[in-house]
């Protein structure tokens, strides 16, 4: 009886799996190629030697020796695709197994795919059905996605009509305007659907058109003078040609999906293939998502002017997300924006890149997607949940979530990269992740949730286990100084100077009326082991402060002051120094704090000429960096590098004969 039910079990999820469709489509389905499937790679890793068909096993694209694609992980949203670099290509089954029959003039082509040609550069043919595998051939019909760098750069259909060229079905029916254009390095999804109309029946599609329609052209452009009649004798991914190396018209690039249908597709049925490909391979749409059972799952006209009235936004901007469909074969649990983000989920600097992973409890037809309003990430006071401490800011993007069935609850991360915030970056209290339940977006009203970050990646905040699902709409918010307002001070100014044996510290600052006192410290080399050395009380009337250092004695000083608030909130002023030897030579910073990706600039003003010892310490004590300057008499320019430096607080001593100067550098 058991082997009964085991052998029942089995047939049904055989049964599931063969109704498993792109997008539910599944008539006229003749080539599924998936990348992540990797039932059908062999080997999974490194050199490709073959890839079965995910709809029919029997079927595969193969490589000889030498010939082999590669596969490449993480190459658009956490998924592999299959790189091809122009000496490589696939041959798959041909004549009565082909993709689309002979003779046959109606079909549809989708695609996931990015090359790396850039304009102006020779053809290429990612996807082939042509009369042979030989080279320069134009005796018979064929069908191809190809991509043409020098006109546009654009990509589309070539039906190769002897004796000339079917050029007009990548043009509007002028033949000289690009229907479509790709970008180097930038992930398309793409549909040729051919109607066999013979005027104006060609439809192309990507995400960049999804939203109006297909861009529509003839294949019987003026000079056509032949009639289409598609020939089977090969079918090839990788190259137009291969009987000789190199080969005629190579790929460069990366193939991901790759689904033929030997007949058209309805708007509905591209709507929903459409929506499959854009959820697994996070490549933003301009419209509607639809499930395999036909649900609408992110509604564009609706998010298109979402909220409570008075701030209402466009929310249709980089969409992405989770969802199961069982129907699609689709499992996502952890996706980006490719438009904020990488194949890898890092973040594209001052984009403000979300990850969504870890879902709670993700059941069929569960789909959790995110558009944002793209209102960029300066802070702003406004619009803030009502237990907001008073002074903070949050970053003005809002993201608007949409939640079909069930999906539980998520792990997120943001990625601060580029973005310039108030609070200190690393630092959890200073930030929080809000939720705004009732979903209009107006986070004065209703009871948001709001959650710290559990961790820290560099510049990446992580909120574990937040719960974003609780209605069909929820809108998000990123609070950039939640807690740490309001501030126990503004620094307006420190300085340090030697008179005579003494040192004379002073400082300025605003907003004082919270502190309560400020903690003078020193410090020998500025990057450690600082002690106090006095403390001064704050009082609110008062904004300029002194402190002498009586007999500091010989050497270069450092010098920093910590205030404390009343409540035991506190902050430290920047780092002087001060040579009681006297010195020959000034330091100035140009550019404090230094963005990320750019490196610091030094105005170093002298008596006379000589050499620099420039070192970059980090506050914990390590060094990071040395070099050596020469510098002229009167005043000149160094520049430090730090582009490739962690963010952080650092100290940079310069040193010149028995002298040392050191400032304090923030690197965002």
């Amino acid at each position: 009886m058991n082997k009964f039910y085991v052998a029942l079990l089995l047939v049904f999820a055989a049964d599931v799996l063969q109704a498993q469709s792109p997008g539910g489509v599944s008539t006229n389905l003749s080539v599924w190629l998936k990348a992540d499937n990797s039932s059908t790679l062999s080997p999974t890793t490194g050199s490709l030697n073959s890839w079965t068909y995910s709809n029919n096993g029997s079927n595969s694209y193969t490589a000889a020796a030498g010939q082999q694609p590669t596969v490449a992980a993480n190459t658009f949203n956490f998924l592999p695709s299959i790189a091809f670099n122009g000496t490589q290509f696939m041959s798959g089954p041909a004549g009565a197994s082909a993709p689309i029959p002979a003779g046959q003039m109606n079909y549809s082509v989708f695609a996931v795919w990015s090359s790396t040609t850039a304009s102006g550069g020779a053809n290429e043919r990612i996807w082939v059905q042509r009369p042979n595998s030989n080279a320069f051939d134009n005796s018979g019909d064929g069908a191809a996605l190809w991509v043409y760098p020098s006109g546009g750069p654009t990509y589309g259909d070539q039906a190769e009509i002897g004796p000339g060229f079917t050029y007009g079905v990548y043009f509007a029916p002028a033949y000289n305007t690009p229907i479509l254009t790709y970008a180097p390095n930038t992930p398309y999804i793409s549909e040729m659907n051919l109607l066999n109309a013979g005027t104006d029946d060609l439809e192309l599609m990507d995400q960049t058109n999804y939203a109006t329609g297909p861009g529509v052209t003839t294949t019987s452009p003026a000079g056509a003078t032949a009639t289409r009649n598609l020939s089977n004798g090969a079918n090839l991914l990788g190259a137009r040609s291969t009987s000789t190396a190199p080969f005629d018209e190579p790929f460069f690039g990366n193939l991901a999906e790759l689904i033929i249908y030997s007949g058209n597709v309805t708007p509905a049925q591209r709507s929903a293939i459409f929506s499959y490909l854009s959820i697994k391979y996070g490549i933003p749409l301009g419209g509607d998502y639809v499930s395999s059972a036909g649900t609408a799952i992110w509604e564009s006209a609706l998010n298109g002017n979402w909220g409570s009235g008075a701030t209402n936004f466009n929310y249709n901007h980089f969409v992405f997300g989770l969802g199961l469909d069982n129907g699609s074969g689709l499992s996502t649990t952890q996706s980006n924006s490719l438009s904020t983000g990488s194949g890898s989920g890092s973040g594209q600097s001052g984009l403000g890149n979300i990850v969504l992973s870890n879902p709670g409890s993700l059941t069929d037809q569960g789909f959790m997607l995110v558009g944002s309003n793209n209102q960029g990430f300066a802070e702003t006071t406004t619009n803030l949940p009502s237990s907001s401490p008073v002074g903070a800011k949050r970053l003005a993007t809002q993201w608007l979530v949409q939640n079909t069935g069930s999906v539980g609850t998520v792990d997120l991360s943001f990625d601060f990269t580029g973005i310039t915030t108030t609070g200190t970056i690393g630092t959890s209290s200073d930030f929080a992740l809000a939720v705004d339940n009732d979903g209009d977006g107006d986070f004065t009203t209703g009871t948001p949730s709001v959650y710290a970050p559990n961790s820290w990646n560099g510049n990446v905040a992580n909120f574990t286990g937040v719960s974003i699902n609780g209605s069909k709409r929820v809108v998000l918010s990123i609070l950039s100084n939640s807690n740490n307002t309001p501030l126990p001070v503004n620094w307006v100014n420190f300085t340090g100077r030697a008179n005579g044996p003494d040192v004379d510290l002073n400082w300025t600052v605003s907003a004082n009326e919270n502190a309560r006192v400020y903690d003078v410290q020193r410090s020998a080399d500025g990057s450690s082991d600082f002690t106090s050395i006095g403390k001064v009380t704050n009082d609110a009337n008062v904004k300029s402060y002194g402190f002498v250092e009586a007999n500091a004695g010989p050497g270069t000083h450092y010098y920093r002051v910590l205030e404390t608030d009343q409540d035991g909130k506190s902050i430290y002023s920047k780092i002087v120094s001060v040579n009681m030897s006297g010195s020959d030579f000034g330091v100035r910073l140009l550019n404090n704090p230094v963005v990320n990706g750019m490196d610091a600039q030094l105005e170093i003003t002298a008596a006379n000429s000589g050499n620099a010892s420039v070192e970059i310490w980090a506050l914990g004590g390590t060094r990071v960096a040395t070099m050596m300057q020469n510098f002229p008499n009167g005043t000149s320019k160094i520049r430090l590098p730090m582009a490739n430096l962690a963010s952080g607080t650092y100290a940079v001593k310069i040193r010149v004969n028995d002298v040392t100067q050191t400032v304090q550098i923030v690197k965002l």
